[in-house]
C-alpha cells in the first residue's frame, strides 16, 4: 500500500474513533463533566471495543477465504462464529467461563467443516465448506433459540450471542481481547506469506520448503481462537470478515484490512446509534443491511466480467 493511502486511512480511522468518542447528545464535543464520564466509561471502551471486533472479523475473514480458496469464506459462513455463539450461551447456563467454551465450540465446528467436506465433498470442496458451515450456523442459531425458550430467565444475555452488539462495551473487554488480538496477528503476520505460497499449490509449498498442513493449520486454529474470544465478548457479527478482504488482494496486507474493518464497524455503530436517536440499532443488524446487497453487487458484477 503507497504512503498516500496509508496517510489517508489514518485519518478515516482517527475521524471515525473521534466521532464515536466524542459525539455526546448531539454535540461534537462534552459540554460537561458527566459528559466526559460517558467518554471514559462507556464511549472509550465501546469505540476500541468496535475497531477489536471489526480488526479481527476482516483480518480472520481474509485468512479464511485465502486458505480455503473461496471468496465466500469467512467465520460466519464457515458456522465458526455459530459455534462459538452456542459455545459461550451453554457456558452462561453452566456458570463456567464463556471463552473457553466459545474456543470449544468454534474448533470442534472448523474440525466438522473440514471433515465433512473432504469426506463427501472431494470434487466440490468450496461449495461443501460453505454448505455444512451455513447448515452448522442454522443448527447453532436453532439450538440458541431453544435454550431462549427454555430459560426464559436468561433470554437477554443469551439472545446477545445471536444478535451481535457492542452496546455492553467494559475495560474488561477490552483487557481480554488486547493480548488476544496482538498475539494472533503476530501469528497470522508471520503466516502471512506461506499461507500465500501454499495456497497457489502443494508441489510450489514443498518446492520452497513449506510445510503445508502445519501452516494452514496453525492459520485456521490461530483465526478460530480469535473469532471464539470476540464472539464470546460481541455475539455474532456477520460480512465484516466476508466483504473488507474481497478489496484486498493478498493476506500480506492483514494489518490493512483489520484497519479497514475496524473503521467499517466503528462507523456502523456511530450510526446506528444516531440515527434514529433514542433508539439503537446493533451494529450486526446495520452491518448486515448495508452487507448483503453490496455482497449480492459484488457478485453479479464479477459474473459480469465474465461473461
Amino acid at each position: 500500500m503507497h504512503k498516500p493511502w496509508r496517510t489517508r486511512l489514518a485519518i478515516i480511522l482517527a475521524g471515525a474513533m473521534f466521532c464515536h468518542i466524542f459525539f455526546v447528545k448531539g454535540h461534537l464535543l462534552p459540554v460537561d463533566a458527566f459528559d466526559w464520564l460517558i467518554i471514559r466509561d462507556i464511549r472509550l471502551p465501546r469505540t476500541l471495543l468496535g475497531f477489536l471486533t471489526g480488526f479481527i472479523l476482516a483480518a480472520t475473514g481474509a485468512v479464511f477465504q485465502t486458505i480455503f480458496n473461496n471468496k465466500l469464506a469467512d467465520s460466519f459462513t464457515l458456522g465458526i462464529a455459530g459455534g462459538a455463539s452456542l459455545g459461550s450461551a451453554l457456558a452462561v447456563l453452566l456458570g463456567i467461563s464463556a471463552t473457553v467454551m466459545s474456543i470449544t465450540g468454534s474448533l470442534l465446528t472448523l474440525l466438522a467443516v473440514v471433515s465433512l467436506t473432504q469426506l463427501y465433498f472431494r470434487r466440490d470442496q468450496r461449495a461443501g465448506m460453505i454448505l455444512f458451515g451455513m447448515f452448522i450456523n442454522f443448527f447453532c442459531s436453532s439450538a440458541l433459540y431453544g435454550l431462549v425458550i427454555l430459560w426464559p430467565g436468561q433470554s437477554r444475555q443469551l439472545l446477545n450471542y445471536l444478535f451481535g452488539s457492542i452496546g455492553a462495551a467494559e475495560w474488561q473487554n477490552i483487557y481480554v481481547l488486547v493480548p488476544v488480538t496482538l498475539m494472533g496477528i503476530v501469528v497470522l503476520l508471520k503466516l502471512a506469506r506461506p499461507i500465500m505460497i501454499s495456497a497457489s499449490g502443494e508441489t510450489i509449498a514443498r518446492g520452497v520448503g513449506i510445510k503445508q498442513q502445519k501452516v494452514e493449520y496453525t492459520a485456521l486454529i490461530t483465526a478460530s481462537i480469535m473469532t471464539a474470544v470476540l464472539v464470546s465478548i460481541t455475539g455474532i457479527i456477520g460480512f465484516v470478515g466476508l466483504i473488507v478482504p474481497q478489496f484486498f488482494k493478498q493476506t500480506t496486507t492483514l494489518l490493512t484490512t483489520g484497519i479497514v474493518g475496524g473503521v467499517a464497524v466503528i462507523a456502523a455503530d456511530f450510526l446506528g446509534n444516531n440515527m434514529l436517536t433514542p433508539l439503537q440499532i446493533p451494529v450486526s443488524v446495520l452491518l448486515s443491511l448495508a452487507g448483503l446487497p453490496l455482497l449480492m453487487t459484488m457478485m453479479l458484477k464479477k459474473e459480469w466480467r465474465r461473461g
